[in-house]
């Protein structure tokens, strides 16, 4: 444990200069992906909505940003954001459940009908088909999935009866030209089309994917963290295709610890009423490539020049190539009340980018150009 905090503790040193300077940029000219972290009103716009600043964190530079003087319309300003998605932000409005998709880059709005649904129902994450936003899917803890096109009038529901894909994130598949939702049984034989039947060609497919078992995953796992003791790790397994096509299955192990640094595992009941003095930490993130001539799922510690991008957002890759400042071979995380940071595949190190992160869910969005 002491040696858990200590390798945190070392990394945030490090970063901890560069994240608390600020610049200035501009929407206009987005070549960098931003995380982002808030925003704060600074006036009334003409139209009747909000002058906001945006609060984001280039990864690129190592440092928080200020987007000045954006305008919100009123309905964007009365809203929550939900998800991200190839340069969108995805929202929901307070008052009529309305869903606005906001592209800060092109500032432009797109306004769909309202998005209803119980006060237990919990969403996951949002994904559009393609930067023009053909298609927009929004998925839910449990079997519901919804789907909107531009210019419908409600919502269409797909319902997944398979508790498999139940906790899955959904992300659009330019390769395959579908929905994807991730499996997390392995051994899952039952259905993967999951497009309505009554109309099958309404929407874009929505389809299981079911992936290859992992090769070595307990091999690659330390003694102490072998399957009996993953108990005390919450798991979320992300698919992620990179713009070649190749497709990863991602683990993100987050742990919890109380005020006394002892381990807290997500199972203990007991821990349910004192939820907020929990110290949550992101402890390992693993990454199986899927090797579809195989059929298997090896994990790999070398991803090239890629850079993979988690959080409440769509998961997302880019090429350090691409994007100079980005480290190659790494995966960006941010959420699970974990903050933000960057995991070194190669080194299996863990390196946090702000000891104060935001409350609530956090958002990567990937450059416009990507």
């Amino acid at each position: 444990m002491s040696h858990l905090f200590s390798r945190v503790s070392k990394k945030l040193s490090s970063f901890s200069s560069r994240s608390l300077s600020f610049r200035r940029s501009n929407f206009s000219t987005v070549t960098t992906p931003y995380l982002l972290l808030g925003r704060d009103v600074v006036g009334d716009s003409p139209c009747g909505g909000k002058l906001v600043n945006f609060n984001l964190y280039d990864p690129k530079s190592q440092k928080h940003v200020k987007i000045e003087n954006q305008t919100l319309t009123k309905e964007l300003n009365e809203s929550k954001w939900i998800g991200s998605s190839r340069g969108w932000l995805a929202s929901t409005n307070k008052n009529d459940s309305t869903v606005h998709l906001f592209n800060p880059s092109k500032k432009k709005t797109i306004s769909l009908p309202p998005l209803t649904r119980d006060k237990f129902e919990h969403l996951v994450n949002v994904s559009v088909s393609s930067s023009d936003c053909c298609v927009v899917a929004v998925k839910f803890y449990g079997s519901r999935v919804s789907l909107c096109r531009l210019g419908d009038s409600e919502w269409t529901r797909v319902d997944v009866p398979c508790p498999s894909f139940h906790s899955s994130t959904i992300i659009y598949s330019e390769r395959d030209e579908r929905f994807y939702l991730n499996n997390c049984n392995p051994d899952y034989t039952g259905p993967t089309d999951f497009t309505p039947t009554s109309n099958p060609g309404l929407l874009t497919p929505v389809s299981g994917y079911k992936r290859f078992p992992f090769f070595n995953f307990l091999d690659e796992m330390p003694e102490e963290e072998e399957e009996t003791c993953l108990s005390r790790f919450k798991i979320q397994q992300q698919l992620v295709q990179s713009s070649s096509g190749q497709s990863f299955i991602v683990c993100w192990f987050v742990e919890r610890f109380n005020d006394k640094g002892e381990a807290a595992p997500w199972g203990d009941t007991s821990y349910n009423n004192n939820m907020e003095g929990l110290c949550k930490k992101t402890h390992k993130i693993m990454v199986f490539r899927q090797d579809e001539e195989q059929g298997l799922g090896p994990y790999t510690d070398d991803i090239g020049d890629l850079c993979i991008f988690l959080g409440d957002n769509e998961a997302f890759c880019l090429s350090a190539k691409d994007y100079s400042g980005l480290n190659p071979n790494s995966v960006y995380f941010a959420g699970h009340g974990s903050g933000f940071g960057i995991c070194d595949l190669a080194s299996r190190t863990i390196s946090y980018l702000s000891d104060s992160p935001p409350p609530g869910r956090m958002f990567w969005i990937p450059p416009s150009s990507a």
